[in-house]
């Protein structure tokens, strides 16, 4: 049992910290302006920095993967998997995009009308905006959930110290610096998620209203899709969280399978293998050679997509690192790695390659849609390819659902995470999850309610630079022990 003076430490340095974290978003809400103009420069100021680090988190895990190391199983090598391939993957897999590839699905067409590279980098402009949205959605996200996934999973079930990020530094660290470590992560979980349920929320309520002709309530959504995410959080890993996740996965193959079927049937549509092809050319051609999308000639592009999303991906990897480290017991490095980098990344390709076949087809009917209202444009995409009133209708609902699962999914899971990093013993109290996952209900209405939930997202992602510098650190660290650990 930790002492009740560590108790107290943990106290202070959380209110502290709260504390600092209210003066910063009242800081955003007096001077946005200011405060926007000091993000693009960061973003500016540190785009080599992550780029070169992003690329050396990929290079390490492959060396891992194929070398002795990558047989080094987690927990032992008597231990065995606690969770079926599939429940692993559609846990880790809805932890780490969710949202997010439903409401940017269609992200193709703004680098088709809209990017920097067109004319001075391989490749048509077609394969190029695909390209780049392989670079935002696959390895560079992927990579850092399994690099800081893989330390954390390591010396939490190999070397038997507890399930936070803090545990990946030596214990001779400062239990104060430890302690401030896994609660500024904390803090920067909330406001990742709350970014991202916004989202979901805006998307739900732009699809009731387009598809159905209801002006749905945003807060009472929020409030019993919340509902429903502390059953789950409180039910367990095992029950609750893993059926949303299976289900989540099953639906999203529906969906891909049901765009492929009605494109055909309306659009004869059937380049898709070309298209994503062609983008898997352009993509490993300019970037892992070249790198070329960090040195664009547009410093306002790299802030606004490239920088922008490596960041934001670096903030939320601090909540799914440490729930895919506590769902890959038993799992091999080798394992690991092929399962957190490789298998979403794929899964990833195929999902924008076909929403952006299709997209490009009809792009003179969604791209309007999406620079009017963005929460309509994927509804007005099912809207254009299918073959019926009640095609739609039925397909509209399905991405109903998937939006609500993807909600919870996101929800159950950061709250079980943001829990066991605040928690001073080494599980998560069930009154902490049940707490932070009414609290993090309770940040994003305020956030939706005050249009707050941009600058907070902006504010997440300054911290994806603290993130990224712990990585690294931790992978540094983490490198020595393995080695000598086994040698």
């Amino acid at each position: 049992m930790i002492s009740k003076l560590k108790k107290n430490i943990c106290s202070i340095i959380a209110f502290a910290l709260i504390v600092l974290l209210l003066a910063v978003i009242a800081f955003i809400g007096l001077d946005s302006e200011a405060f926007g103009l000091f993000f693009k420069q960061t973003c500016i100021a540190v785009r080599g920095y992550v780029g070169s680090l992003c690329c050396l988190f990929l290079l390490i895990l492959v060396i891992l993967a194929v070398s002795k190391y990558g047989k080094i199983k987690l927990g032992g090598k008597d231990a065995k998997p606690e969770y079926s391939n599939f429940s692993w993957f559609s846990c880790l897999f809805m932890a780490g995009m969710g949202i997010g590839i439903m409401f940017y699905c269609q992200e193709s067409l703004f680098h088709l009308h809209s990017n920097p590279y067109v004319g001075w980098v391989y490749g048509s402009p077609e394969s190029i905006a695909y390209s780049l949205t392989l670079y935002d959605w696959t390895f560079n996200a992927w990579g850092l959930y399994a690099m800081l996934g893989l330390i954390i999973a390591y010396f939490h079930f190999n070397k038997g110290r507890e399930l936070k990020i803090s545990s990946i530094f030596p214990i001779r660290f400062s239990y104060v610096l430890r302690r401030a470590i896994d609660i500024v992560m904390a803090l920067g979980i909330v406001a990742g998620l709350c970014t991202s349920l916004g989202l979901g929320v805006a998307q739900l309520c732009g699809g009731f209203k387009y598809v159905f002709h209801v002006n749905a309530n945003p807060y009472i959504l929020m409030m019993g899709i919340c509902l429903i995410a502390t059953w789950s959080v409180n039910s367990g890993l095992k029950k609750g969280v893993k059926w949303l996740s299976n289900s989540s996965t099953i639906l999203v193959g529906i969906l891909v399978l049901l765009v492929i079927l009605f494109a055909y049937l309306t659009h004869s549509v059937t380049n898709y293998g070309s298209y994503i092809g062609k983008g898997l050319v352009t993509f490993f051609g300019n970037y892992v050679f070249y790198n070329d999308y960090f040195n664009t000639k547009s410093d306002d592009w790299a802030a606004s997509w490239a920088v922008f999303y490596q960041m934001w991906y670096a903030a939320w990897a601090a909540f799914v690192s440490v729930f895919v480290a506590k769902i890959s017991k038993g799992r091999s490095i080798r394992e690991f790695i092929l399962g957190v980098l490789i298998l979403p990344s794929l899964v990833t390709m195929l999902w924008f390659g076909v929403y952006g076949t299709i997209g490009t087809e009809i792009k003179d009917l969604i791209f309007p849609a999406m620079q009017n209202d963005i929460t309509t444009s994927l509804f007005i995409f099912i809207e254009n390819i299918t073959t019926s009133h009640f095609a739609y209708l039925f397909m509209s609902a399905v991405v109903l659902v998937t939006i609500c699962l993807f909600f919870i999914t996101s929800s159950d899971s950061s709250s079980f995470v943001v829990a066991t990093l605040l928690t001073p013993d080494k599980e998560a109290w069930t009154i902490g999850k049940v707490s932070w996952s009414m609290t993090q209900c309770f940040c994003a209405m305020v956030l939706f309610a005050c249009g707050g939930l941009a600058l907070v997202q902006m504010a997440s992602v300054i911290l994806g630079v603290i993130v990224i510098t712990i990585i690294f650190a931790g992978m540094c660290y983490f490198l020595y022990t393995l080695n000598k650990s086994n040698n």
